[in-house]
C-alpha cells in the first residue's frame, strides 16, 4: 500500500504545491485587504453594498475583519476550485486502468479493493493537505498583517469553515473515485464529475434567487455549506456535516462495489 500511495502522491506533487499555495496565498492577500478595511473603516458601506438577496449569504462577511478572513473559504471560486482538485486527484484509477498501468498493479498480490483504498487515501488526504495550508496561509498572514485592534477569526468558525470546505471536496474526489470505476478513460471521469459538480452549484446559486429550486438544491452538497449563516450562528453544522460525510460515505461504498465488479 505504501508504494503505491507514494507513487500516486508523486504524480501529483507538482500540481498539488501550486494549488496549495494558490489557496494559502489568496488568504494572505484577503487577510491584507481585510486589515486595510479595517483601518479605513469600510466594512459598514462595503456590507451594505451587497445585494439583498446575497445578504445571508456573503455580508456578514464583509462586516468586520474577523469575518472578512473567514470570506475565501466559502468563497464560490475557491469552493469549485477545490472541487476540481478533488475530481482530478479522484480519477486517478481511470487514468490507469487507460493506460494499462493497472494490469501491472493488479498482476502482483494486490486486491482491488487496496486499489480504490490508494485512490481515496491520496484523494481526500491531498484535498485535507490544501485545506490545511489553506489554513497555514491565514494564520500566518493574521500574525503578520492583523491590525493590533482588531480580533482574530473565532477559532471555532475557523475550524467549521475548514472541516466544511474539506467535506465538500471528499464529497467530490470520493464520487471521482466511484465513476472511475465506469470508465476507461480519465477525461471521461472528470468530464462527468465536472460538469456534474458545476450543475449542482448553480442550482445552488440560483436557489438564493428563486424559491422553487431551493428544495432542488437540497440535493446538492454545496447546499450544506452556506458560509454566512454559519458566521451569523443560524447554520446547522451538525446537519450539514452529517449530511456530507454520508454522501462521501455512500459514494466510498459504491467505489469499492463497482471495482470489485468490473472488468479491467
Amino acid at each position: 500500500m505504501i508504494p503505491l500511495v507514494a507513487r500516486s502522491f508523486g504524480h501529483i506533487a507538482v500540481p498539488f504545491w501550486a494549488t496549495a499555495a494558490l489557496f494559502a496565498l489568496f488568504q494572505v492577500g484577503l487577510v491584507a485587504v481585510a486589515a486595510s478595511l479595517a483601518k479605513s473603516g469600510e466594512f459598514d458601506r462595503l456590507a451594505s453594498m451587497v445585494p439583498a438577496v446575497f445578504q445571508a449569504a456573503f455580508a456578514p462577511a464583509l462586516s468586520s475583519f474577523g469575518h472578512m478572513t473567514l470570506l475565501g473559504y466559502f468563497d464560490p471560486l475557491i469552493v469549485m476550485f477545490l472541487s476540481a482538485w478533488a475530481i482530478y486527484a479522484g480519477t486517478e484509477p481511470a487514468a490507469e486502468v487507460e493506460d494499462g498501468v493497472v494490469d501491472l498493479v493488479l498482476a502482483r498480490p494486490v486486491t482491488r479493493a487496496t486499489f480504490v483504498t490508494r485512490a481515496l487515501i491520496v484523494t481526500m488526504g491531498s484535498t485535507l493537505g490544501v485545506t490545511l495550508l489553506m489554513t497555514a496561509g491565514t494564520l500566518i498572514a493574521l500574525v503578520v498583517l492583523s491590525p493590533g485592534s482588531e480580533a482574530w477569526p473565532d477559532v471555532r468558525l475557523l475550524v467549521l469553515m475548514v472541516v466544511h470546505l474539506t467535506l465538500v471536496g471528499w464529497c467530490f474526489g470520493a464520487a471521482a473515485v466511484a465513476v472511475s470505476g465506469w470508465t476507461r478513460r480519465r477525461a471521461a471521469a472528470m468530464g462527468i464529475v465536472t460538469i456534474t459538480a458545476g450543475a449542482m452549484y448553480l442550482v445552488d446559486f440560483l436557489g438564493l434567487w428563486w424559491k422553487p429550486l431551493e428544495n432542488m438544491a437540497k440535493l446538492t452538497p454545496y447546499y450544506y455549506f452556506h458560509g454566512g449563516p454559519l458566521i451569523l450562528g443560524t447554520a446547522r453544522p451538525v446537519l450539514n456535516l452529517t449530511v456530507l460525510a454520508v454522501v462521501t460515505v455512500v459514494a466510498i461504498a459504491v467505489a469499492y462495489r463497482k471495482f470489485e465488479q468490473r472488468d479491467l
